[in-house]
């Protein structure tokens, strides 16, 4: 301790002692008031005393105190990390791909460090983090991803939604079992009828049973090429691949499906608004696959509007700091609430000669893409509207710098 410390102390100690013995003089004197003020001093120099003394001792009480609360909290936040059910995945600047928590660990069998074939297997040749989005198929399972960016790190965590995901398919393949049993009967029943009264109109052998018997089989072969055409349309539902994503430019890709959509219903008297307010904007996406999902929402909405007393219909693009939204309107009659999910059942149509596969195929490109195709209630031209949204790259020019 400091020299000039020890005098300090020292010299209070004096102070306290001779306080005491002129206290005690004064008492037996019969000098109460100058007892009563040597008596207060001594007491202010014993607190000063008692104070210097704790502080001198506080750093070193203290300091054993401070670090063991927070050793026992940082115990205490890997424990709870580590027993966090869904898996956690930290890739480093330098490439290493870490298994943070145990449920990581047990998924991707990797004691810390996944292995290189694994990291492959996940991530492809991109061999980023960064490169996973929207869900991946693991071993059976389907995990939802959320990132987060950290120092020089990015972080992932894998929701297993494969319950979920097991139910939705379940629904829908009831769903879908309903629609071919109602399709196939609808096709199947008249094609059998018309065979049975054609082979009796053979039999008879005139010229008007024939020519009767040559009309029944006309309608036998328009309604098997109908057939025909429902397999084909449900081929294409079945073998959509998945989406090969790059960063696309979306003010040309806007253009194209603008100019796309004239040349196709301006002569027809369908005016399209285009609200983009993408200007150099970058998203993330399988320009094929948007653009036929574009395509299939616009001819819907062109359609619709068709009989309206001034047909029009609206392509938005709205820029988020994440997402880009974009919302597809027309000026139709609009779709009842009670229909707003019938609608995305495969081959389910209201138009005549509608194979009810566009928004069917729509949603499934979409869910592909991480996003989701809504209805919403709110549009401006009176019809339907159409939203879903696309990925924009999390960082353009790097990755790995913070957001």
């Amino acid at each position: 301790m400091d020299f000039k410390v020890w005098l300090r102390l020292g010299a209070a100690q004096a102070g306290v002692f001779a306080c005491g013995a002129l206290c005690w003089a004064a008492a037996a004197a019969g000098h109460v008031a100058t007892a009563i003020v040597c008596a207060v001093a001594g007491l202010i120099l014993v607190n000063i005393l008692l104070l210097s003394q704790r502080r001198r001792q506080s750093p070193v009480q203290r300091a054993p105190d401070a670090t063991f609360a927070s050793e026992q909290s940082r115990r205490r936040l890997t424990a709870l990390v580590d027993e966090t059910p869904s898996p956690l995945l930290l890739q480093e600047e330098d490439g290493r791909l870490i298994a943070v928590n145990r449920a990581a660990r047990q998924m991707f069998d990797a004691s810390s460090e996944l292995p290189v074939a694994t990291r492959w297997a996940l991530l492809g040749p991109g061999d980023r983090l960064d490169s996973l989005r929207g869900q991946i198929d693991w071993r059976g399972g389907r995990y939802a991803i959320h990132k987060a960016k950290l120092d020089h790190a990015l972080l992932a965590i894998l929701i297993d939604i494969t319950p979920e995901v097991r139910a939705a398919e379940a629904s829908a393949l009831r769903d879908l079992l309903k629609v071919l049993n109602h399709e196939l009967m609808n096709a199947l029943t008249p094609v059998a009828s018309m065979s049975r009264s054609a082979l009796e109109l053979i039999d008879d052998n005139t010229a008007e049973s024939l020519n009767l018997a040559r009309g029944a089989l006309g309608t036998v072969v328009a309604r098997t090429e109908g057939l025909v055409g429902f397999v084909d349309s449900y081929r294409v539902l079945t073998r959509l691949p998945p989406p090969d994503l790059q960063r696309v430019a979306l003010a040309p890709f806007a253009g194209e499906i603008e100019q796309a959509f004239r040349a196709q219903w301006q002569p027809r008297g369908v005016a399209l608004e285009l609200s983009a307010e993408v200007a150099a904007a970058i998203v993330v996406m399988d320009a094929e696959q948007v653009r036929l999902c574009l395509t299939n929402l616009l001819n819907n909405a062109a359609e619709a509007a068709i009989d309206s007393p001034s047909p029009r219909v609206r392509l938005g693009f709205s820029l988020g700091e994440r997402h880009v939204e974009v919302s597809v309107e027309d000026s139709g009659r609009g779709i009842e609430p009670a229909m707003a999910e019938t609608i995305f059942l495969p081959f389910y149509t209201t138009k005549a000669t509608g194979t009810g596969v566009g928004l069917s195929l729509a949603r499934q490109i979409l869910q592909g893409h991480g996003s989701s195709l809504v209805l919403r209630p709110d549009g401006e031209l009176g019809g339907a509207h159409f939203c879903f949204t696309l990925q924009r790259p999390e960082n353009a020019a790097n990755p790995w710098e913070g957001s």
